[in-house]
């Protein structure tokens, strides 16, 4: 397994409502996840096959504030599915993601230091 230091992202764990919608299918989960300005983990144990290009939407609060994306089924475990964001839909969502990492992580300076050296969901080059 890859430690922690070797990921683009900070991972912090959090347990918002999410939805997957892709290849026909839609997954619900309100179970505990990770979350990165990269992408997520969401548990659930139904299955998208890897490539699988789908919506997700995540659930902030009562449901009122919204973080909406396009990702990409990266890995396939028992018990959830990994996806990459391949695109954040709006400035609104990105922030929200952005504060939701922030504000869940264990080294706030560490994540804000992530930000600054990206351009968006990916690192600067």
């Amino acid at each position: 397994m890859e430690s922690a230091n070797q990921r683009e992202f900070t991972r912090v764990p959090i347990r918002v409502r999410a939805e997957v919608k892709g290849g026909g299918l839609s997954i619900a989960s309100s179970a505990p996840q990770t979350l990165s300005l990269k992408g997520m983990l969401v548990t659930c144990t139904e299955q998208l096959p890897k490539d699988t290009e789908c919506q997700i939407t995540l659930f902030l609060g009562d449901g009122d504030i919204q973080i909406e994306a396009e990702g990409t089924v990266v890995r396939c475990y028992p018990d959830g599915i990994a996806l990459q964001f391949t695109r954040i839909l709006g400035l609104e969502s990105f922030e929200h993601l952005r504060k939701l990492v922030l504000y869940n992580a264990p080294d706030p300076d560490q994540v804000e230091s992530e930000f600054n050296t990206s351009t968006g969901i990916h690192r600067k080059s």
